[in-house]
This record gives structure tokens, sequence and C-alpha cells, in this order.
């Protein structure tokens, strides 16, 4: 149990997801989330069964937990049912550069990660299609081919020279725009060859199940290319594919068309800490829950009741947020000389992020700000997709969705007497 304020700084990381030894250690459950990871662990199974090649789209606002939760699902799964699935999980944070990215991309690096899975498995892919593959990385670039990795059979090092390819495409636009070039016109082919490999993999009894982490990043036009333009390229692949999904996109009057392209879409909710009505939760469980976030790493003592209640309400239950301001609370109480958090600390860092929110609001934003904070309403709504996306506004579920301000914007309003006086 951490007892000072510097060890907040070192359990409290808002952009590291929990994984492995961590997810034992401070994972913490709760019902309304727990529901969705299951359905989602049903469908899979289910699949199973019947060989369908399922292609979901998990969504949530950014920082909900999305990533922490696939982690635990693949945890799982290979605890459970690693004899029956081949699970190549992966982030395109890692590959790709997510402020430019196409369906190629995305299609290149399934490609690269799954024969990265064989190579790391012993997975036997035979030598004609091994032939083709290195044949086809040799067509798609002008950059020289260094013989000793494309080489197959014992070392098998073809995907340490994608995963070079996929790196300077990353970090340099020439090269981005001179790979797409080759593939786009021959994309049937790199399809076919994820497919053949596919279908020799599951050969051997497992079924191949690809989870991509982090394309809900994407900005709106990106994603929109991504998941309405290419929708028909990115469910082709003959395997079970789980990709992430901006929730901004859910608001789209084009989502309609997108999710009939795929086999259902998954919210990983945020947690409820205020009713509808603005209210303290009737069901604590949401505060319950952000509270034993805290308990799993340091002790409540180094916080002021008063204080950890206020971070609980103005991070919207958006844990990434809450977890953001309870360190930068950390970092401003230890500059300050205080041995633990109080209200007043806290109060500072909001203002910061008042600061940081409002810079990212229009006028015509501020119409529809007032707009949800009356209503409360989840509508097909081209106006609400920014906001949705820059955590602006959030949404909930009590059985059906609907929406509300992030407190810090809502707070941002008020200061600005455009909310109408209780």
């Amino acid at each position: 149990m951490a007892g000072d304020l510097k060890e907040i700084y070192h359990l409290f990381n808002p952009n590291k997801a929990l994984q492995n030894d961590d997810l034992e250690n401070y994972y913490v459950e709760i019902d309304q989330n727990e529901t969705n990871i299951e359905e989602l662990k049903t469908r899979l199974e289910l699949s199973l069964e019947t060989n369908e090649p399922v292609k979901l789209l998990f969504t949530g606002h950014r920082g909900s937990g999305k990533t922490t939760a696939l982690n635990r699902l693949v945890s799982y799964l290979n605890r459970e049912m690693g004899d029956k699935f081949f699970i190549v999980h992966f982030s395109v944070l890692d590959l790709l550069d997510n402020n430019d990215i196409n369906y190629t991309d995305v299609l290149f690096s399934i490609l690269t990660k799954i024969i990265g899975k064989c190579q790391d498995e012993d997975c036997n892919i035979s030598p004609p299609l091994m032939e083709r593959t290195k044949k086809w990385g040799k067509s798609i670039t002008k950059m020289e081919v260094h013989e000793d990795k494309l080489e197959g059979g014992a070392g098998f090092s073809l995907p340490v020279y994608f995963v070079e390819l996929l790196a300077r495409m990353k970090s340099e636009t020439t090269t981005r725009q001179e790979i797409r070039e080759k593939i786009q016109p021959r994309v049937s082919e790199l399809i076919n060859l994820i497919n053949d490999i596919i279908a020799e993999i599951e050969r051997s009894g497992k079924q191949v199940l690809v989870i991509i982490d982090n394309l809900e990043k994407c900005d709106y036009e990106k994603a929109l290319n991504l998941f309405y333009y290419h929708s028909t390229q990115l469910t082709q692949p003959m395997c079970k594919i789980i990709y992430t999904f901006p929730i901004s996109l859910r608001s789209s009057e084009k989502f309609t068309q997108i999710k009939m392209n795929f086999s259902d879409d998954i919210i990983y909710p945020n947690i409820k800490v205020r009713e509808k009505d603005e209210s303290i939760a009737q069901e604590p469980a949401g505060r319950t829950f952000m509270k034993q976030i805290v308990t799993k790493r340091v002790s409540l003592d180094l916080f002021t009741p008063e204080a950890l209640e206020y971070i609980i309400d103005m991070s919207g239950g958006v844990i990434r947020e809450y977890i953001r301001i309870i360190r930068d609370s950390a970092v401003r109480a230890i500059t300050r000389k205080k041995t633990l958090i109080d209200k007043d600390i806290v109060v500072e860092v909001i203002n910061g992020l008042k600061n940081s929110y409002q810079a990212q609001l229009s006028d015509e934003d501020y119409e529809v700000l007032l707009k949800i904070y009356k209503t409360k309403e989840i509508k097909r709504d081209e106006k609400l997709v920014g906001l949705l996306h820059n955590l602006s506004v959030l949404e909930y579920k009590n059985g059906r969705s609907w929406c509300d301000l992030n407190p810090i914007v809502r707070s941002i309003l008020e200061e600005k007497n455009l909310l109408p006086k209780k």
C-alpha cells in the first residue's frame, strides 16, 4: 500500500492500460461493464461453434477503459480457450500514424501481425505461400530489400521486414504514399494473402481472432474513411476481428450503413457517477467503483473525503480522466509541500483542464451543448459527433443510452451564465 503522494504519481498513469500483473493487482470489476465483456466473450464462443468470421465493433469513449478490457479478454481467452483461438492482438499506434491512416494500412498491419504471430508460435506456412508473400512484399516498395530479411524457413524473418516497412510508413510521408499507391489497385491480392494464411493456420484446429486496438483514436474524417467508405475491405479477411471504433461515429447519420457491414457493435460505457437528473447516483456502485480504483493502489488517507468526491464528480466517470486528475493533483500537492490532496488542489487542476476544454469549443458548439443539457438525448446528429469525440459530451447507459455534458464543460457554461438558474 502506497504511503505518500509520490507513489500516486507512479501508480496512476493515464496513458498506461492495465496488463499482465497489473490486471491482477489493480483491476476492479463493475457489473455494467462486466456484462458487456461477457457478451463479447459469448459472441466469440458461439462463433467457434459455427466457424463464423464475425466482425465486431468495440466502442466507448477514449479513456473509458477499453484497452484494459481487451487486455483482460485476451488474458481470459489465452488461459481458458488457448487451444481454440489463434489470437493476434495489437495496437495500431505501435505500427501506424494514427493521424494519417487508411484501410490499406490496416490490412497490411493485419498481414504483418499474423505472420509475426506464426513466427512466434512456430506455425508452419507452406513454402509456396511464403514465396507469394515474399514476392508481394518486394513489389510494394522501391526500398532496397535485403534477402537475409526475406528468408523463410526456421528463421522466418519476413515479418521483420514488414515491420520495418510499416515503421517507415509511419514516419515518412513519401514512403507511406508510395506503398499505398502500390497496394490500392492490388488490394484484393493482399486480402487473398491474408485469407490463405488464415486458412493454413485454421487447419491446425485453432480459429484466428484479430483484435485491433486504438483505431477509435482516429479523427472523424479518417474513421469515416475506414468504417464507412472501406468497411467492405475491412470485413473481407476470413477470420474473427474486433475493431475498436469511435463512439462519436455512432451519432453519425452514416452509422446505420456502417453497422450493416459488421456483425454487431458492443459498447463499453462510462461509469455513471450521477443520475440523468444530475443527482448523486441512487445506486452507489459507480462511485464505489471509482473509490476502489484508488484503494487498490493507495490509502484513501492521501485524500480529503471532499477532494475525492469532487474528483469523482469532475471526471464524469471517464477512467482515464479520473486517473489524470488524481495524478495531476498529486503533482500539484507535492509542489505545494502538502502531504495529502485537498479540494483546493483539485480545483486548481480542474481550472487548468477548463482552459483546455474551452479552447476546443466554438460558438456553434455552445448551442449544441445547451440542447444536450436540456434533453440528455443521443441522436443522429453530425454536430454532436465532434463533441463526443473530444469528450465534451459523455454517453451513459441506464438500460438505454443517454448523454450529458462533461462536468468540466458544464462548469464552463455555468461560469458563462449560459445555463438556467436552479
